[in-house]
Formats: C-alpha cells, sequence, structure tokens
C-alpha cells in the first residue's frame, strides 16, 4: 500500500533544522525529548520574540497531533497558515493535508493544490511525496507512473520519510522504459536556471494544467 503522509508529525519534520541559536532549537530540543507542554512555551516564545516562522509550524504539528494539548485541526491549519505566509516550506504541505482531508477546514482540493504545488516549487518533500500519490492512482491529477516515480525519487532526496517506501513499491509497478522515462522527468524537475518552476514542469508531462 503507498503511502501519503495525512498526519504531518515528524520530529525531524520541521522541529530540527538549521535554525537561529536560543529559543528555537530549545524548543525543539523539548519536543525531541517528549517534553511537550516546555516545547509549547518555548515555541511561542519563539514566536512573540522573534516571530519565527518554524515556530509557527511546529506549534502547528503540536496542535495537529495532540501533544502536549488538546488536538485541534483548527487551530493547528491557522499555525500552519501563519508559518506559510512567513515563508517556512514545510507549512505548504502540512497545510494542504488539513486542505485534503477537511481536517479543521472545510474540503477544498483547489485550495490543497495550491499548497502543494508551492511546496513542490519550494522543495517540500511531502509535497512531491503526495503528488506523486495523485499522480500515480489518477487522483484529481491525469495518472502518469513515470511522474509520480520522478515525484517520489525527488521527495526521497528531501528526507521524506514515507517516499522511500513508496517509491520501492512503485518501481516494482513499472518497466524498464517508465522508468527511463521518469528519469527524464526528475531531471527536468531539477534542472538549474529552468525557465519554468517545477508545477509547470510535471504539469506538461502530465498533460493538463490549472486553468484558475
Amino acid at each position: 500500500m503507498l503511502r501519503r503522509i495525512l498526519i504531518a508529525f515528524c520530529l525531524c519534520l520541521g522541529l530540527v533544522q538549521l535554525a537561529w541559536a536560543g529559543t528555537y532549537d530549545d524548543a525543539a530540543a523539548a519536543a525531541q525529548s517528549k517534553q511537550y507542554d516546555k516545547a509549547m512555551v518555548l515555541f511561542q516564545k519563539a514566536i512573540d520574540e522573534n516571530d519565527d516562522a518554524r515556530a509557527y509550524n511546529s506549534l502547528g504539528t503540536l496542535y495537529e497531533m495532540g501533544l502536549g494539548v488538546k488536538q485541534d485541526y483548527a487551530t493547528a491549519a491557522k499555525y500552519y497558515a501563519q508559518a506559510a505566509k512567513k515563508g517556512n516550506v514545510k507549512a505548504n504541505g502540512n497545510l494542504a493535508v488539513l486542505y485534503e482531508r477537511g481536517l479543521g477546514v472545510k474540503q477544498d482540493w483547489g485550495k490543497a493544490l495550491g499548497y502543494y504545488f508551492t511546496g513542490l516549487n519550494k522543495g517540500d518533500g511531502k509535497s512531491m511525496n503526495n503528488l506523486g500519490v495523485m499522480a500515480l492512482n489518477g487522483e484529481i491529477l491525469p495518472k502518469n507512473i513515470s511522474v509520480a516515480w520522478a515525484l517520489f525519487a525527488s521527495a526521497v532526496n528531501r528526507q521524506d520519510r514515507e517516499a522511500p517506501h513508496n517509491l520501492a513499491v512503485v518501481e516494482t509497478r513499472m518497466s524498464k522504459a517508465e522508468i527511463e522515462q521518469g528519469k527524464v522527468v526528475y531531471k527536468a524537475l531539477h534542472q538549474v536556471n529552468a525557465k519554468k518552476p517545477p508545477m509547470d514542469i510535471m504539469l506538461d508531462y502530465l498533460g493538463w494544467h490549472d486553468n484558475e
């Protein structure tokens, strides 16, 4: 079974990143140690003192998972939205999942795809992985196993936790020619100084564009 990240929690997800020294690092360490009450306070402090986009994303994760606080998808969505607005890359995939599943927000595939596409353009592994699942299954996106392979391979390189499994599974279903085409798509997605963003390149290979 292919794995799509529906719940956005992995402490490596955004709680441990190259970070400013100080409050955020302390909060991340507390979260890693499962001291969630302490982490909640320190993430909030990072917001109050530095308006830290990563802290918004991390608080969203804690609310989504109900760690140190009662599970609350609506509050998670608000924190993710703030994080995305302030430029946190991982928040795009996290927020997209909530819109895709209708968790804490009204289900909206248009908004979900919008955040996934932004995540793809900015290098978010979760967005790549979940778009790969859509392309593989022909869910919203046109079905294309080679594009799915390229997206899973991209997500692996971004250290998405589900992508290695998905890539291994999809390869068992592919012909040699389909894998070679996947490599062509992968190279196109990662070409330096490309004239188009990865989203448009992906949609070109799918033969489909969002007309909104």
